[in-house]
């Protein structure tokens, strides 16, 4: 984004979770175009991170989309949504983030809020030190 002094803005993030464990529903919600309100209703341990990444695979096979499963993050792979951690004690300590058209990464979680989807530590991923897996769809 481009302010009128021509200086570029940083791009700001654009997802939000609800609670400690949702960061699945706004990144598939951004991915699949699906309201977080019917993701919650058809997933409803959505909003625990009770899903598995096989549930999202069936949700988003039934929801017409073709799921191709990556391993590891590759950057090239947009949009999609990539499973990542800082540290992993078990598996609850995975996360979802959401990787737009423009390669730019937004983290739902509150403690990403103020880091820029644009910044470069976001779009190499480097700010996670585990990069699990990808899912990428089409129709």
């Amino acid at each position: 984004m481009t302010s009128r002094s021509g200086f570029e803005l940083p791009k700001p993030q654009g997802l939000r979770q609800q609670g400690e464990r949702d960061c699945n529903v706004p990144v598939f919600s951004a991915l699949t175009g699906i309201p977080q309100d019917q993701i919650r209703a058809e997933l409803p341990g959505a909003a625990e991170g009770k899903v598995s990444v096989e549930g999202w695979e069936v949700w988003l096979q039934k929801k017409g989309f073709k799921v191709t499963r990556h391993d590891g993050c590759p950057l090239d792979v947009l949009p999609c949504a990539h499973l990542v951690a800082s540290v992993m004690y078990s598996k609850d300590d995975a996360h979802w983030v959401y990787r737009d058209a423009d390669g730019d990464v937004h983290d739902p979680s509150p403690v990403s809020m103020y880091m820029p989807a644009d910044d470069e530590r976001m779009r190499n991923l480097s700010i996670y030190s585990i990069k699990i897996l990808t899912l990428s769809i089409s129709r």
